[in-house]
This record gives structure tokens, sequence and C-alpha cells, in this order.
């Protein structure tokens, strides 16, 4: 198996990725037009099953975004990172003179999950 296939999670099972962004105030409107075309590279890769970014209702000085995606398997979430479209999408995010990101991403798998009775 070529090293781009090989699961960096060790997860067969769903996954959920959290990326947490802050991005200056002033940037935010810019990081959302570039997030989108970089999301949307991704939600074509096998295994996608849904995206969210969310924003924080409070600015100052920076603006703070959550990143949420859901994906049938750590696997699958491994080979579409590996995707060379979405890793020059995403270095064009990060060498973006105009955007000042820092960002702390994780995959996560469920520990409790809570429904209504």
């Amino acid at each position: 198996m070529s090293h781009a296939l090989e699961s960096k999670t060790g997860v067969d099972g769903p996954v959920t990725l959290i990326k947490n962004y802050a991005v200056p105030a002033a940037e935010a409107e810019h990081f959302v037009e570039v997030y989108r075309e970089n999301a949307r590279i991704m939600s074509t890769q096998p295994g996608f099953v849904r995206s969210r970014l969310h924003r924080a209702l409070a600015d100052a000085p920076e603006a703070r975004f959550v990143h949420v995606a859901d994906w049938s398997s750590g696997t699958a979430l491994d080979r579409a990172t590996a995707n060379p479209e979405w890793l020059a999408s995403l270095r064009r995010m990060f060498d973006d003179p105009g955007l000042h990101i820092t960002s702390e991403p994780a995959a996560y798998r469920v520990a409790v999950e809570l429904h209504p009775f």
C-alpha cells in the first residue's frame, strides 16, 4: 500500500474532524471565502459526510471559527487529506499574504452520545 493511503488516524469507523481557526477580525470575510473553496474540494472526496464552519458570536480582536466535518471513516479522511488538489488549496490558504491564520486540527471519534428520550 502506498504511504498516501496508510491511515494516520488508525480508525476504520466514523470520525469527526474539528479545527479551530483564529484570524484577525478584519480578515474574517476573506477567510470564509478561501475556506469555502478548500471545503468544496473536500466535499467531493469519498467518505465525506458533511462539513460546517461555525463563527463565534463575538470578534475582538480575532474572529474565531470552528470547522466540524464528519467522515464515514478515518481511513477515508486520511485518503482525502492526501488529495493533491486539496493540499494545493490548503497551501494557498495558509500562504495567502492577506490572511494570518492560526489553526489546531484534530480528528475525533465519539466518546459519549446523547439523544432525547
